[in-house]
Parts: structure tokens; sequence; C-alpha cells
């Protein structure tokens, strides 16, 4: 086991092809335009949320915790998600779980738009949320190898990453035009009617272009353990994974603060914060774009690692400066670095994991992504109230780049 291991540790897998060329698989194209409808309408409703939460009770520490509440489930339930998406049929689970988001933002709209919403149904629909999110995300990150294969996933994962942040860019800016003008619930229904874009684009594609895969028939907690088990003999995946939640836990928490920054900080409102979230979109963009046209696939642990220092840096000067004209192109950096960073950690696990591992090994990277989130989100609320956002920000960004720089020097080791 431990050759096998090591030849996945060092084979070189090169690309050919030009920056589109996953779009040459069919079902990927669906899969891809399904994705960038619907996740306008899920940046619409996470900008509403947060603007909701906080016309409420205007309260750092609520907006940490509505944070927390749709990240938390993903800790509990996420290695669970990651052995279903290695047990059922991963096309019909997709689906599935599309349905029942669309179900949630449906009932969210309609406790707002009927100005009978109040704070605990706002908490129990992002548990909800959350929970979902917890099978979902491990399913729909194991789903695109099944479509598109391992030469060309980078490629696609680069091509779904740089869609998550054009959605991620224009999303906010148009929530936030809509939240001005007629409330959080016209966002909130907008989310819903999205769903319809992607639950086509799955039932339409072609199953006999997707190869089978073995599927797990252990009990559960016995294939929980047999994920764990291989990630702990992959070095590259530990530190992979020390990254992400590392970045995630501690350096991601400036989005939970944005709403108190466009608002004290700037003196703006929902427009600013519309602004200030695309930012970091079109810096999201211009990173995912640049990692499409990679052609290589080897020493992705190190620009990531690489990554995630410009991220710390980046992240500092955010908590410094103290105009919005000047965050905007510094969150344009924050929002590159971060792409490069997550885009190759998930790149990177997939290719050292066996197939029939695979939902469980992206299980553990979405743990570390939203799990670690609900922890970081508590803290940094709590703490702004108490030294202020800048002040908490650059603090982040400062022991994000202790880390950071350990993960770096270890990678250049190990990928030597």
């Amino acid at each position: 086991m431990e050759v096998e291991l090591n030849e996945l540790e060092g084979t070189p897998i090169e690309t050919k092809g030009g920056v589109l060329r996953a779009f040459r698989h069919r079902n990927f194209a669906l899969f891809f335009w399904g994705q960038l409808i619907s996740m306008l309408g899920t940046w619409s409703q996470t900008l509403a949320i947060s603007w909701l939460v906080w016309r409420i009770t205007g309260s750092a520490l609520w907006l940490g915790l509505i944070g927390f509440t749709i990240q938390f489930p993903t800790l509990i339930l996420g290695l669970h998600g990651g052995a279903a998406a290695d047990r059922f049929d991963r096309l019909r689970s997709l689906t599935l779980m599309q349905v029942l988001l669309m179900l949630q933002a449906a009932a969210l709209a309609a406790l707002t738009l009927t100005h009978v919403v109040q704070l605990w149904q706002i908490f129990a629909l992002s548990i909800a949320l959350g929970s979902f999110y917890a099978f979902e995300f491990p399913i729909r990150q194991a789903f695109v190898m099944d479509i598109v294969g391992k030469r060309d996933l980078l490629n696609a994962v680069s091509l779904t990453a740089a869609m998550f942040h054009l959605t991620r860019t224009l999303g906010p800016v148009v929530a936030g035009a809509i939240v001005a003008w007629k409330g959080e619930g016209i966002c909130f229904l907008f989310n819903a009617a999205t769903f319809i874009a992607l639950i086509a684009a799955l039932k339409m594609m072609n199953r006999t272009q997707i190869p089978a895969v073995a599927r797990s028939s252990e009990p559960m907690g016995r294939a929980i353990k047999e994920g764990l088990r291989h990630m702990s003999r992959v070095p590259s995946a530990k530190l992979g994974l020390l990254l992400v939640t590392i970045l995630s836990g501690i350096g991601m928490q400036f989005t939970t603060l944005m709403p108190i920054f466009a608002d004290h900080v700037y003196g703006g409102g929902a427009a600013q914060l519309g602004l200030l979230m695309g930012a970091s979109g079109v810096g999201s963009l211009t990173g995912a774009l640049w990692l499409a046209r990679r052609q290589s696939q080897e020493r992705l642990l190190t620009l990531a690692a690489t990554s995630g220092v410009m991220f710390s840096l980046a992240l500092i000067a955010f908590g410094n400066v103290p105009t919005i004209t000047a965050a905007l192109p510094i969150l344009v950096l924050i929002g590159l670095s971060l792409t490069l960073a997550f885009s190759s950690i998930g790149t990177m696990l997939q290719h050292k994991t066996p197939d029939h591992l695979r939902g469980r090994m992206m299980s553990l990277y979405t743990m570390t992504f939203m799990g670690s989130a609900p922890f970081g989100s508590i803290m940094a609320g709590a703490l702004a109230r108490v030294i202020g956002v800048q002040m908490t920000v650059a603090a982040s960004g400062v022991i994000c780049l202790v880390v950071v720089f350990w993960i770096l020097l270890r990678a250049k080791s190990i990928e030597a």
C-alpha cells in the first residue's frame, strides 16, 4: 500500500489543450451553465441573509453566529456526506440536493416577503442549509471528475471556480441593488428560481458518458474510517487540508465582517457591501482563469501555499486601509490568492485519491473548508466587538502568515 501512495505522490500529469478544453465534455458544459445560473442566486441569498441579520440586530456577534449556523453542520455531517457520495449514484443524489436547497430558499423568501420573518427562523433555515451543503458539496466535487476524467480535472475545477467567482462578483452587486430597492425577500425568491436551471441541466446529461464507479457497500462507520486512513498516509493531503483549515477558519472571516466595513468603516450601505464583495470576486475570477490555462498539474501544494502567503499579506493590508477606494484593489488580490490556493488543493486531493474513496476525501476537504469557518466566525465577531473590525482582520492575517509560511517550507521539501 505504501508503494501505491508513493506512486500517487510522484506521478506527473500533463494536459494539453486550450483554456476551455473541459467543454469538450458535453455533460460538463451542461453542468457548468446550470451552476452558473444557480450560483447567481446563491450569492444573492448570501448577501441578503447577512444584510437582513445586520438590519435586524446591528450586531457583529450575530453576524458571526449566522455564519456559524450555516457552516457548523458540515463539521458534524461532512464525513457522512462523503461516505454517501461514494455509496449512492452521484447524479441522482446531486439532483435531490438541488431540490432541497430550492425549497429552503423558497421558505426563506415566503417568510421575508410576508414580513413575518424572525431571527430564530433565519437561524433554523440556515441550519437546514448547512446540513444540505454537508452532503451536496462532496457529491458535487467528486462528480466533476466523473464527467471529465483526471486529464481535464484541473481545467474543469478552474473553470468551475471562474464561474463561481464570476457569479460571486455579479451576484452581490445585483443583490445589493435589489435589497436597497425592494428588500431581501426578492433575493431569496430569485435564488429559489435559479435552482430550476441546474436541475434541468442534470436531467439532460448523458448517463452513458459517465463511467461506472465501484460503490462502497461498507457500513457507514467503517467507510468513514477507511477515508481517514487513506488521508493519514498521504503527507501532501494532510498539509493541504491544514492549509485549507487555516485560510478558511481564520483568514476568510473578513467576509463575515464585511457588512460592518461597508456600514461603519466606510459609511455606506448595501450597495457598498456589494462592491466590496464584488471586488474580491473579480480577483477570484482572475485567479481561476489563470489556473485554467496551466498545463502542468504538478507541485500544486507549493502553488497553494505560495498563494496563501500572498493572501495573508493582502489581508494585513486590508485591515489597515481607511477608505473603500484603497480597499477595493486589495480585495481583488485577496480573491485571486484564495482561489489559487483552494482550487489547487481541491485538484491535488482528487488526483491522490482512488476513485472509490474520492467522495470521502472531498468530504474532508469540505469539512476543513466549511467546518472550521463557524468557529472563526464566532471568534471574529466577538473579537471585533472588543478591538474593532480592522484590527481583527489584520490580526487574522498575521496568524495566517506564520502558519502558511511553515506549510510552504514543508511543501517545497515534499514536492522537490
